[in-house]
């Protein structure tokens, strides 16, 4: 790995069982494939690093994740394409998934077109295609 790239991310979760659907869902559809299951966590590696999901306190099962709080706002994945953006927001509505903001092109940087939606916890996750990203340092 690079010197700055991210190693791995790991997520606490309310309820183990329904996020490994809604992850496997995602994680599988951007490449990744679950290689570790405990009681106590869930493992997906791909090229691009691993994520993992635990479970939370059962001090806070009652809490959502607020984005707005001090920690993680959002977390955003890379699509290859905006087709891929189109065909992630399918499998979600299909899945039941609060949807944020539909696929839409936003002002952000040119041709930066992106689905928000909202993991089983709260979690604020995205979906984006950026045409010619990342630029040349």
């Amino acid at each position: 790995m690079k010197l700055g790239a991210i190693n791995h991310i790991a997520l606490t979760v309310s309820n183990l069982e329904r996020s490994e659907v809604f992850y496997n869902l995602l994680l599988g559809f951007l490449g990744y494939e679950q290689a570790e299951k405990t009681e106590q966590i869930i493992l997906w590696a791909s090229p691009n690093g691993v994520i993992t999901i635990s479970p939370s306190n059962p001090k806070s099962l009652n809490q959502k994740h607020d984005r707005y709080s001090p920690g993680l706002h959002h977390l955003a994945f890379s699509a290859d394409s905006r087709e891929d953006v189109d065909k992630l927001y399918q499998k979600l509505i299909e899945m039941g998934v609060e949807i944020l903001d539909p696929p839409f092109e936003y002002d952000y940087m040119p041709g930066y077109y992106a689905v928000y939606f909202l993991d089983p916890d709260g979690i604020k996750l995205e979906l984006t295609h950026i045409p010619n990203w990342p630029p040349e340092f």
